[in-house]
């Protein structure tokens, strides 16, 4: 069986959260790097993500940031890592810390979190990894979240593990059973963002509940939150169909993983021409990631 040295962890950047969440990334990095394993996450000092690395470089461990140099993350890169990658933009950053990986690991987190867990899914689907994704599910932050996936037609079981706790993340990489063999993953990695962010006003309606169709739709959303499209974005909840996913959109905000500002990027209907005219009269949204969401930078005494 292939052994897991390197764990790429996506969570949360905000500076809000409660100290429960805060505590789960003090602590997830520390079990990191007292085991010896390797970490990669998204470079930056602000929220949860700089507590994971300060403190898994307090335990000796190897931490590589991956940071686009096109977004604003970059202005936020901590300092004293292993590694610094600097890569062009977001999806690059994505593509080289899901390649690097031998196991990823979801702390709570908003919308980037949740789209790099659902593409981790996602890929799954094709046969192009054999890669367990971690959700650790702090307080039952996760509940809404499984509870949608799981019923999702397209859901793939054998790449999701759930645990309640830090304690149980390593003894569950332990115990995962790799199904199937490695694969060269330096080719294509199919993504939405290229048809995302094509140039149109046309909005984007997500109308039947998957894997696929949800990983486009936060994809969608993480990308309006940084403001590289205006496109209209619409879930068309048909029978209740969405009822979870929201739920824990909502709860997310209340969580302060995202802003409430984030959930004015969507529109929600049960008809078609209700959800239309939802989106016709669709706000715009400018969120400021410095002041709303990242706040002070996370130092090494914050623990």
């Amino acid at each position: 069986m292939q052994s897991i040295d390197t764990l790429t962890v996506y969570l949360g950047s905000s500076g809000h959260a409660r100290d429960v969440f805060k505590q789960s990334a003090i602590d997830l990095g520390r079990v990191i790097g007292d085991s010896g394993k390797k970490l990669v996450y998204g470079g930056m000092d602000a929220g949860l993500m700089g507590l994971l690395a300060i403190n898994a470089l307090k335990a000796g461990g190897h931490v590589t940031g991956i940071v686009p140099q096109k977004l604003k993350d970059s202005e936020r890169i901590l300092g004293g890592l292993s590694d610094t990658i600097l890569v062009q933009d977001l999806w690059d950053r994505k593509k080289r810390m899901f390649q690097a990986a031998d196991a990823i690991i979801s702390l709570p987190g908003g919308y980037g979190t949740l789209d790099e867990s659902l593409e981790v899914l996602y890929w799954g689907n094709f046969g192009l990894h054999y890669k367990p994704l971690v959700l650790v599910n702090i307080e039952g932050y996760w509940n809404s979240l499984i509870s949608y996936i799981k019923a999702l037609p397209d859901f793939d079981a054998r790449y999701l593990i759930v645990v309640d706790s830090i304690d149980a993340v390593i003894p569950a990489l332990e115990a995962y059973e790799h199904h199937g063999q490695a694969m060269d993953l330096e080719g294509h990695l199919p993504h939405f963002e290229d048809e995302i962010l094509r140039n149109t006003s046309e909005p984007i309606i997500i109308d039947r509940a998957s894997i696929e169709n949800s990983y486009y739709l936060i994809s969608a959303l993480g990308l309006k939150q940084l403001g590289k499209h205006n496109r209209h974005i619409g879930l068309l909840n048909k029978g209740g169909r969405f009822d979870h996913l929201i739920a824990w959109l909502e709860n997310a905000a209340q969580e302060t993983f995202i802003t409430q500002k984030c959930l004015k990027l969507f529109s929600v209907g049960e008809e078609l021409d209700v959800l239309r005219h939802a989106l016709e009269i669709q706000e715009r949204v400018k969120i400021d990631l410095h002041q709303e969401k990242w706040g002070s930078a996370v130092t090494s005494d914050d623990d």
